[in-house]
């Protein structure tokens, strides 16, 4: 289930990423992509545009960065398979608003330290997918590692040196870029994204939020009620087959031990060195 491929079992994963795109296809056609940054000089003050911290998440306004960002959400929906829908979107959920409040405070703690230089928060999902990798990192266990050799062998060297890689590599690769794109300005949404992705999977967050979960109808989930009464109705079927299995053994030892009890004792001593 985990190594399926596709978008099999993971609704979620498969909104966000085609969510994505398509806003992102939008705002490039109907020319709004100057809506999404956010300056919080003019635009938070004196402008007071605080909507623009509502929105600045929900499309990228550059191709490469959607592309990268794309291709990891589609790596990471083994998280959706291993947790369930309903857990991986209440994360999600979750790192969105959180990055909502904690990127403009990160901004303008750099803004101060850099005398008004660093003044820009770029569009797009890169904290939610910094996050979704800090999660992924320590879920997902790597499968195999190998290794570029970066000189000819030689007889005395057992183990050429070289550039130890796993299959989890090139996801790191990718994470990579995209924390590069708009340098430096990404840097601190893939940084505070990843703070808060470890923070959620070491259940540091403040109000138990680590434990939050969405209602189970909005991933299209039935009810734990409904679960809990049809778990309910099985374990008593079993236990009914179980008595009923118990009391025919009963039984079937009885009848077998009536022969035993009427054989006579010198058949019983022949019997025990016979085996009959």
């Amino acid at each position: 289930m985990v190594t399926t491929s596709g978008f099999s079992n993971t609704p979620v994963t498969r909104f966000l990423i085609l969510s994505s795109i398509g806003t992102s296809i939008l705002a490039s056609v109907l020319d709004i992509k100057h809506l999404l940054p956010v300056k919080p000089t003019p635009h938070l003050w004196p402008w007071l545009q605080f909507s623009r911290l509502l929105t600045f998440q929900v499309a990228y306004t550059s191709s490469a960065e959607l592309l990268f960002s794309v291709a990891l959400l589609y790596q990471f929906r083994v998280l959706e398979r291993l947790w369930g829908s309903r857990k991986y979107a209440s994360f999600l959920i979750v790192c969105f608003w959180l990055n909502v409040l904690l990127l403009p405070v990160g901004t303008l703690s750099l803004k101060v330290l850099s005398f008004g230089v660093y003044n820009y928060i770029p569009p797009g999902l890169t904290a939610v997918v910094f996050a979704a990798l800090s999660a992924w990192a320590d879920e997902i266990p790597r499968l195999y590692r190998y290794k570029i050799v970066t000189t000819s062998p030689t007889d005395e060297q057992s183990s050429p040196p070289g550039l130890v890689l796993s299959d989890k590599s090139t996801t790191y690769l990718l994470a990579a870029q995209l924390a590069l794109s708009q340098f430096p300005y990404q840097l601190l949404p893939a940084a505070l994204g990843w703070t808060i992705g470890s923070a959620w999977m070491g259940e540091l967050l403040p109000g138990g939020l680590g434990r939050w979960r969405i209602p189970s109808w909005m991933v299209g989930e039935s009810s734990s009620r409904k679960e809990r009464g049809q778990y309910e109705g099985l374990r008593r079927r079993l236990e009914e087959e179980g008595s009923s299995a118990d009391g025919m053994r009963n039984v079937s030892d009885n009848v077998a031990s009536v022969p035993e009890s009427r054989r006579g004792f010198g058949r019983q001593i022949l019997g025990y060195f016979t085996g009959s």
